[in-house]
């Protein structure tokens, strides 16, 4: 997880689309989120999916996986999908907000689910809401206090923590929920994590036994982590802090 930078004065058209614009007061008349295609084409529009993936890098929201772009929504040929921070079954009125939609692989998005615990009381639809139609995290997040961390508001690089096994934790409780709902420690991310602490170790290794710096595999490292469109940058961010001690461990 880290943290993507939206800006929310730049949004797709297609969510100021008129047919977006019925959907959503349907949904806020009706009082509910309408399963059905119709509905679920207005977040899916081209323009707002290549938006997300330009943000994301193509990576997801949770895990940094490069995900592969849905063909015709077939999500057994692909990975990816796009997901509502707060689910479109709680707050209907959100299915269609810039800030709402995030760019998540579809197993991060299955464990996820309509999984939102907060620690404090849920905010109730109010017209208000029309003014900041896009922009309504932040203040939800201060009356809320959500347990699942929002990776285009938060950073979590220096709370969060990795295994020599590649497991991630963390000692803060809303980055603990955040992997414990998304699934973060599913065996395939794990195995991943893992290679690429195994394979710096290794090319470390081989660089003490030649009596060599290790300097050029710290910058390697470091570059991957400044560019931050390739996978797992916590990880790499990680590593960076605490390769002393990975190398003495191994």
């Amino acid at each position: 997880m880290i943290r993507v930078e939206k800006d929310l004065e730049n949004i797709p058209n297609s969510l100021f689309d008129k047919k977006t614009i019925t959907r959503r007061d349907t949904c806020i008349r009706d009082r509910k989120y309408h399963k059905d295609k119709k509905f679920d084409q207005r977040y899916k529009q081209k323009d707002i999916k290549e938006s997300l993936k330009e943000i994301y890098s193509q990576k997801c929201a949770f895990c940094e996986q490069k995900i592969i772009e849905c063909r015709d929504n077939n999500l057994q040929d692909c990975s990816s999908t796009i997901e509502h921070y707060r689910p479109k079954s709680i707050y209907y009125w959100l299915a269609f907000s810039w800030d709402n939609l995030l760019w998540c692989c579809h197993r991060c998005n299955q464990y996820k689910s309509n999984s939102f615990e907060m620690d404090k009381q849920k905010v109730q639809y109010h017209e208000d809401f029309k003014d900041n139609i896009h922009s309504s995290a932040t203040t939800y997040n201060a009356i809320e206090y959500p347990k699942m961390i929002h990776p285009e508001l938060e950073s979590v690089l220096s709370i969060v923590k990795f295994e020599r096994d590649g497991s991630i934790l963390s000692s803060d409780e809303r980055v603990g929920y955040t992997i414990e709902t998304c699934g973060l420690n599913r065996v395939d991310l794990i195995e991943k994590r893992k290679k690429i602490i195994d394979d710096f170790i290794k090319k470390v290794n081989a660089k003490i036994v030649k009596d060599e710096s290790i300097q050029d595999v710290l910058t390697e490292l470091f570059y991957d982590f400044k560019e931050q469109k390739k996978e797992f940058i916590a990880l790499k961010f990680w590593i960076l802090k605490n390769y002393k001690s990975l190398i003495k461990v191994s």
